[in-house]
């Protein structure tokens, strides 16, 4: 197992982990800024991400990557029960080497400026 954590702090431990925390700032802040260019305001994006978006986007193609699930975990008082997401690796050390690997090329990449997937085509005005 490489991580078990609160479906909260899933992303946040990922990035301490891997020791991610410059790169992961960079590609937060390059996807405000595309975000905003394509009309959004800036205090209406939420950039905490979805632990399966995450692992989506930068996990599932890691050679490393094992898989995730999801499990309940209670606490002693009812209100302290939470899910957990459980991270496995193959090799979880070469895994947030690989990570690591990842966001930093994502944000030292040329940005592109992405247009509208087709089927919004109709939904936008010209």
């Amino acid at each position: 197992m490489a991580l078990a954590a609160e479906g909260r702090d899933f992303v946040r431990r990922c990035v301490e982990l891997c020791n991610g925390q410059q790169a992961w700032s960079v590609v937060c802040h390059r996807r405000q800024g595309q975000s905003h260019n394509r009309g959004w305001a800036p205090e209406l994006e939420d950039f905490t991400w979805l632990e399966t978006a995450f692992c989506e986007e930068f996990l599932k193609d890691l050679t490393w990557f094992g898989a995730m699930d999801h499990e309940w975990r209670s606490g002693p008082r009812p209100e302290q029960g939470g899910f957990w997401v459980l991270l496995w690796s193959k090799d979880p050390r070469r895994f947030w080497w690989e990570l690591r690997e990842g966001l930093e090329r994502e944000g030292s990449s040329p940005q592109i400026p992405q247009e509208a997937p087709p089927w919004l085509i109709w939904l936008s005005p010209r």
